[in-house]
């Protein structure tokens, strides 16, 4: 009896239903396998392809900010620098600009103080000057006529003087009246 008894324990009477559900779950058909072998390659290709790690990125975010940062510095000091030309050329403008009204002020000052030194020497000329009027009578006198004297306004001159003296070296006698 231990013989068939052995013997039954090594056979195994296969029982329908159970058999088959602990294949199918035991080994299966291989199709979960395959799936989760499928989402493993799928999700290392998509990390290779779309990126790694963390730190890749902020290294690269990083390195982007620091050349952002020098790009920004070098368009800082351009501007800086157009604006600094900017402000020369201002200048040079404003000083040319200053140097034309001053040389025009200048010119005008020569021009004004030309014309005041031949008022002045004219000024001096008729100070100078009597304008004394010389005239013939009608009996053929001549009679000259100073400023201030009775028949001045009144006479047409033939000659003009600027001093008695000249007007009696013509031959000229001083008015009566």
């Amino acid at each position: 009896m231990t013989e068939e008894k052995e013997d039954r324990k090594k056979v195994a009477i296969p029982i329908e239903g159970e058999e088959k559900k602990k294949k199918k779950w035991y080994w299966g058909c291989g199709g979960c396998g395959c799936l989760g072998f499928i989402l493993i390659v799928l999700i290392g290709g998509c990390v290779a392809l779309f990126g790694g790690t963390d730190e890749d990125d902020s290294d690269k975010k990083v390195d982007n900010k620091v050349v952002n940062v020098k790009e920004e510095e070098k368009d800082k000091a351009k501007k800086e620098q157009e604006e600094k030309e900017k402000a020369e050329q201002a200048k040079k403008e404003q000083e040319e600009k200053d140097k034309a009204e001053q040389s025009k002020k200048e010119q005008e000052e020569k021009e004004k103080a030309q014309q005041d030194k031949k008022e002045a020497d004219q000024a001096k000329t008729e100070k100078a000057c009597l304008n004394i009027k010389g005239n013939t009578s009608s009996s053929g006198e001549k009679i000259y006529h100073v400023p201030g004297g009775q028949f001045y306004d009144k006479t047409n001159p033939e000659q003009t003087f600027c001093t008695e003296g000249e007007a009696k070296s013509a031959g000229y006698r001083e008015s009566k009246r």
